[in-house]
């Protein structure tokens, strides 16, 4: 069975498109849903995995699903509105403890044991994430999110804790 804390929300089924079964999706997270194994929906209190035959986008914000199994617009009504999860061990930019790099912008950042600043965004540009930290005095650092780096996060307290290599800073 599994346990929603394997999961990780990826968007929302939002209504039927169609009469085939197609089904207009809004994602909140940046993945490619065709490249998971699969999309899991919660249907009276429990997960259940759904397979896709295939996700074509309809407009900037949102896709067209076609579940396998699903035929008509009665069978996909059925399953709207409802969260789209994503098993956590298939997202990229997944941090070991479940969570996203993201989930962490408001963050406050204690380099070295000290103060250094908050956490304003994440650059994604690259194929290192990198947090973008800004100091109380206006200055900004970006620092690769590693697990090197990272040596601690307390998600009640929002604040993130690293050890960084000597003159990074000054990058």
């Amino acid at each position: 069975m599994i346990r929603e804390n394997e999961l990780k929300v990826v968007g929302r089924l939002l209504k039927p498109h169609g009469i085939c079964g197609e089904i207009t999706a809004l994602l909140t997270v940046d993945v490619d849903l065709s490249e998971l194994g699969c999309i899991m929906l919660k249907l009276d209190g429990i997960f259940v995995p759904f397979f896709l035959s295939s996700v074509r986008p309809k407009s900037a914000e949102t896709d067209l699903l076609t579940i396998d199994g699903i035929t008509d617009e009665l069978q996909a009504a059925r399953l709207c509105p409802n969260d789209i999860y994503a098993l956590a061990e298939e997202l990229p930019g997944l941090d070991k403890d479940g969570f996203y790099a993201a989930d962490m912008e408001g963050f406050e950042v204690l380099a070295d044991g000290n103060p250094l600043g908050k956490i304003i965004g994440i650059d994604d540009t690259t194929a290192n994430y990198l947090f973008i930290i800004e100091t109380p005095s206006g200055n900004r650092h970006l620092i690769p999110v590693a697990d090197e780096f990272v040596t601690g996060v307390d998600m009640d307290g929002r604040r993130v804790t690293m050890e960084l290599p000597e003159g990074i800073l000054g990058l």
